[in-house]
């Protein structure tokens, strides 16, 4: 029998919320723009540009707001390679996840990164169980902040915005959960700085992922 709690369903962002694949990222970035005759950019540079999409993503790296499709192709081929031996899950969310999981929290996967490359990352690190849905942009028809993104993913959980947060790493996840009428907490991780996500005014500010146990049992917020 699970105990009751605070939300029935939580829905994740991917990358920085539950996965670093910073550096997968940033080595098919750095693929393609040698592909197309450009210096390498550095890592910490790199993950400033994600979190918007793979063609907010390309069009940042190249410095350029009409990038060739061979670019997007170049980036894909190398990602696909290397998306999950170069990916690893970050710090608390295995046991955080099977312990949701064994509670009965329903819950699912909200990424602006492409649904083909979210699902092969997560079953390769075997997180996919733990999810009744995982989302990307190109499924929902819109991407994050869009409410329809998040409205579509929650979908997959049978639970209204009322009963439902939000987790993820950047102030686009705040936007994005403001948009959809869903509680929303932020969690160090990502390319965010810690005084970018005070500022962004989540609902719960997670110094841990595994905070998030607390959230759901007892209400606690920092």
């Amino acid at each position: 029998m699970t105990s009751p709690v605070r939300y029935r369903a939580v829905l994740f962002d991917l990358d920085g919320t539950l996965v670093d694949s910073y550096a997968a990222l940033a080595e098919a970035v750095n693929y393609a723009r040698r592909q197309h005759g450009l210096d390498e950019l550095g890592e910490e540079r790199i993950r400033q540009f994600v979190g918007d999409g793979l063609d907010k993503l390309l069009q940042r790296a190249f410095e350029s707001a009409d990038v060739p499709a061979t670019v997007k192709t170049a980036f894909e081929a190398r990602y696909d390679e290397i998306c999950c031996s170069e990916s690893r899950i970050l710090s608390d969310v295995e046991s955080t996840l099977d312990e949701l999981s064994r509670i009965g929290v329903v819950m699912a996967v909200c990424t602006n990164k492409p649904t083909s490359f979210s699902v092969k990352i997560l079953e390769a690190l075997g997180l996919a169980r733990h999810f009744r849905a995982i989302v990307g942009p190109d499924l929902a028809g819109a991407r994050k902040p869009d409410a329809r993104h998040l409205l579509r993913t929650l979908q997959a959980t049978d639970c209204a915005p009322a009963e439902a947060l939000f987790v993820g790493d950047m102030p686009i996840d705040v936007e994005a959960a403001r948009n959809s009428g869903i509680d929303v907490a932020v969690v160090g991780g990502g390319s965010s700085t810690p005084e970018q996500l005070r500022a962004a005014r989540a609902d719960h500010y997670l110094d841990r992922f595994s905070d998030l146990l607390g959230i759901l049992r007892n209400g606690a917020a920092h």
